[in-house]
C-alpha cells in the first residue's frame, strides 16, 4: 500500500500536463501512486501520459469511454486508490518538491486531523508568479472556498464522506471540503507554500464564472442549516451569505427567513433602487463602481479610513461615518463593500441612526 494516492483527472491537458507529472516525479516523498484519469481527451494527452506510465510503474492510467466531467472522474480515480493518504491535482498545476512529504508528515503527527491544506503560489499561463494564497480559516470555510488546491486527507475520511457529488460540478471540491468540515469540525492548515496554482483563460474557473456562482448559491441553500449552526454566532458570515443571495437574485423566502432569524440586522438591507440622493458607504474600488452607477445622486462618500477624510474622489468629498448624522439633505445609504464587511457597516450605521441601507446591484453591474 503506498503512502499517498494522487488522482490527476485530465481533459485535453497536453499544454501543461508534463509539468504537472514532472512535479510529482520530483517529490522527496517517493512512496506514492499516481492515477491519471483521461476523460476522453481529443489532443495528445493520451500519448503523453502513456509514455510516463511506461517508464514508471507507480503511474496508472484510466481512460473513460465517455466524458464524465470532473466529479465523476475523481470518483473513478479514487475507487482505484489504496494509499493511506489521498489527494488530487490538476493537469495545469504543480507541486513543489516537499509538498507530499510536508502534508503526509503533518497527518502522521496529528492523528486527530482529517484533512490538511497549505499555502500556495498563484502563477499565470506562462508560470510567472502573481501572488501567494495563505488565507485558510475555519470561519472562512463557511462562506468561501479557502482550502486552495494543495491538500491531503485520510483514506478513512473518503470512506466516511463518500463520492464527489456529480450534481456539484464546478463546486465539487468546495462541497467535499464542507462535508468533511461538517463531519469532523475542522480542517488544518500548514502555512508553508508548497504548490503552484495556475490561472489561465482555458481554466474552468475563468470560463464558467456565472455557472460557478449559481452552483455556489444552490449549495449554500442546501447547507444553510449547517452553516448557521456552525458559525458560532459570527453574524458577519451569515450577513455575507444573505447579501450574496441578494446580489445573485436568488434569495428565496425560506433562506431569507432563516437568515433574518439568525441575523435580524440584515432586515435593514433594502432591495431595489435608491429613491433619494445617496451617500456611498465605502470609498474603495466598489465605492468607485457605485459612483459610476449613481453619480448624479451622490452627496458624499463615507469611509472609516481617517486618511481619506476630507479628500475628494470623483469630485465627491469623503466624510467619516460619524458625520453622516450631520447631513441635512434627505438621502439613502448605498453600502459599497465586499459582502464580508457589510455586517460591521450595518452595525455602525445603526449606531448613527441611519436606518435605510441599500446594497442591491453594486457588484452585479460590473
Amino acid at each position: 500500500m503506498p503512502k499517498v494516492s494522487i488522482v490527476l483527472p485530465t481533459y485535453n491537458g497536453e499544454k501543461y500536463i508534463k509539468e504537472s507529472i514532472e512535479s510529482i516525479l520530483s517529490q522527496t516523498l517517493t512512496d506514492w501512486e499516481l492515477i491519471i484519469v483521461n476523460d476522453c481527451s481529443k489532443d495528445t494527452t493520451a500519448s503523453i501520459i502513456s509514455e510516463y506510465a511506461s517508464e514508471d510503474d507507480r503511474i496508472k492510467i484510466i481512460t473513460n469511454e465517455q466524458n464524465q466531467k470532473l466529479p465523476e472522474s475523481l470518483n473513478i480515480g479514487f475507487r482505484q486508490a489504496c494509499g493511506e493518504y489521498l489527494t488530487w491535482t490538476s493537469d495545469d498545476n504543480m507541486y513543489k518538491p516537499q509538498a507530499l512529504k510536508t502534508m503526509a508528515d503533518y497527518l502522521d503527527s496529528n492523528q486527530e486531523c482529517p484533512m490538511v491544506c497549505t499555502a500556495m503560489d498563484v502563477i499565470d499561463a506562462d508560470g510567472v508568479y502573481l501572488y501567494t494564497m495563505t488565507d485558510y480559516s475555519d470561519e472562512k470555510m463557511l462562506y468561501t472556498n479557502c482550502v486552495g488546491a494543495c491538500f491531503m486527507y485520510r483514506y478513512e475520511v473518503m470512506k466516511k464522506i463518500g463520492d464527489y457529488d456529480n450534481d456539484k460540478f464546478l463546486v465539487e471540491d468546495y462541497d467535499y471540503w464542507l462535508r468533511i468540515f461538517f463531519n469532523y469540525g475542522k480542517i488544518d492548515f500548514i502555512d508553508k507554500n508548497i504548490y503552484k496554482y495556475r490561472i489561465h483563460e482555458q481554466s474552468l474557473t475563468k470560463q464558467r464564472k456565472l455557472q460557478i456562482s449559481m452552483q455556489l448559491m444552490k449549495m449554500r441553500k442546501q447547507y444553510l442549516d449547517n452553516i448557521i449552526n456552525m458559525c458560532n454566532n459570527e453574524k458577519y458570515i451569515l450577513c455575507s451569505i444573505y447579501c450574496d443571495f441578494m446580489l445573485e437574485e436568488c434569495l428565496d423566502n425560506a433562506s431569507r427567513n432563516k437568515l433574518i432569524k439568525a441575523v435580524p440586522e440584515v432586515n435593514a438591507i433594502c432591495e431595489g433602487v435608491p429613491s433619494e440622493q445617496i451617500v456611498i458607504y465605502g470609498a474603495g474600488n466598489i465605492g468607485k463602481k457605485a459612483y459610476a452607477l449613481y453619480k448624479d445622486s451622490v452627496l458624499y462618500y463615507a469611509d472609516q479610513n481617517p486618511l481619506l477624510y476630507g479628500k475628494k474622489i470623483n469630485g465627491v468629498e469623503v466624510i467619516l461615518p460619524d458625520k453622516i448624522s450631520e447631513i441635512q439633505s434627505k438621502f439613502d445609504i448605498v453600502i459599497a463593500l465586499s459582502t464580508d464587511k457589510i455586517y460591521s457597516a450595518i452595525k455602525q450605521l445603526e449606531k448613527y441612526n441611519v436606518r435605510k441601507y441599500l446594497y442591491k446591484d453594486i457588484n452585479k453591474q460590473y
